[in-house]
This record gives structure tokens, sequence and C-alpha cells, in this order.
């Protein structure tokens, strides 16, 4: 009789260690999500028009959430700040982790390019340059003129590009863009390294900010 109510306390021990062992497995097994990672390690962002991407390779893994604007020239007519990405570096070697935002400022005739480390609040990049101030004027038409503004950029960028892609860094230049021959547009270009190893491939999309 002694026996048999030893085996049953021991039975009734057992039982909690088998139902730890299995939330255990189970919390274990859950996955995870990368978006809302990605967005709980934000202050409030508004996220409206932002959409989610993730890249990666055996090195590291990159979530972003990236603003719809930038698949068009940016016009910034006034002075403001636009976000442009928020994005999560992850080192697989390291088990590290580094949020940035990426942004950009018009002050006056000046647009900068500012990407920063959101737990620090350090500069990673900070690059400032200046709109092209428009020629002395010269009759009613302008060039050399091109039909659009893509027509423009596309002259404009691809030396850019390259450089950005043989440095491993962020390349910005200046333009003045004569449409039709009677519209003057000062354009900003910002050419992103398109190769992840780049480590900036977080931020590869080629950004065209503008002013009339």
């Amino acid at each position: 009789m002694l026996l048999h109510n030893r085996s049953r306390l021991v039975l009734c021990a057992l039982v909690p260690c088998v139902a730890l062992a299995a939330l255990s497995c189970n919390k274990a097994a859950t996955p995870s999500d990368p978006k809302a990672e990605l967005i709980g390690s934000l202050k409030d962002p508004d996220l409206e028009g932002f959409f989610f991407q993730t890249q990666g390779d055996d090195a590291a893994e990159v979530v972003s959430m990236t603003n719809g604007i930038v698949e068009e020239p940016i016009k910034m007519d006034t002075d403001g700040t636009v976000v442009l990405r928020y994005a999560t570096v992850k080192d697989k070697k390291a088990n590290t982790s580094t949020t940035y935002k990426m942004e950009a400022i018009r002050a006056g005739d000046k647009i900068t390019l500012q990407i920063t480390d959101i737990a620090t609040g350090a500069s990673l990049v900070q690059d400032t340059k200046d709109f092209l101030p428009p020629p002395p004027a010269a009759g009613d038409t302008c060039a050399p003129a091109f039909k659009t503004i893509s027509d423009c950029i596309c002259s404009q960028l691809a030396a850019l590009q390259f450089e950005a892609d043989r440095t491993c860094s962020i390349q910005t230049g200046s333009a003045l863009c004569c449409i039709g021959g009677d519209q003057l547009i000062s354009l900003h270009l910002i050419a992103m390294p398109k190769n992840f190893r780049c480590k900036l491939g977080i931020f590869a999309d080629d950004l065209l900010i503008f002013r009339d």
C-alpha cells in the first residue's frame, strides 16, 4: 500500500514537468514576425503609404518599411523632412541588429540625405548638397531640352550609379533639367549602391528629389 502511494506521488510530480516541457516546445516553435519587430522598434511612426520588404544572404538579413513616394521623383517645393525608409540590418554571424531611419531634409536651397541609427541617434550618413540656381534669363527657351523629366534623369544618373556600385558608397549630384524648352527644374540625384555586400544595399533605390 505504501509503494502504491509513492508511485502516485512520483507520477504527480512528473506531470508538471511534462506540461512545462510541452509549453517550452510550443514557445520555441512560434515563428518570429520581422515586420512586427521592426514596427515595434520605432516610436509611433506614421507608416501610411509604406510597404514591407525583406532581403538577405548567409551573412545578413534586412527588413524594411519603405515610403512608396520613392518610386517616383520626389518634389520638395518647401522646407521640410520626408522619411524615406526604416530598416533593420541583422548580422547573422554576430547575432546583432541595428535599426536605421533614412530621410530627406530640405532647408532653403540645401537638401540633406540623412541616415540615423534609431537606438543611439547617431548619423551614419549626413550628406548635404545645394539645389542648382537657375541660369540667367536668355530669352523664352532653355536648352538642351528634354521631352520628359525621366529623359533628363537618365542622362544624369548612369555615371553616378556606376560610381556608387564601384565604391559601395552613396553618390549625389545636381542637375538642371530643361523640359519641353520652357520649364526649368532643379534636380537632386542620389544613387545608392545596389550590391548587397555594400551593407547600404538596404537603401538601394535611386532617389530623385526636385523643385521647380
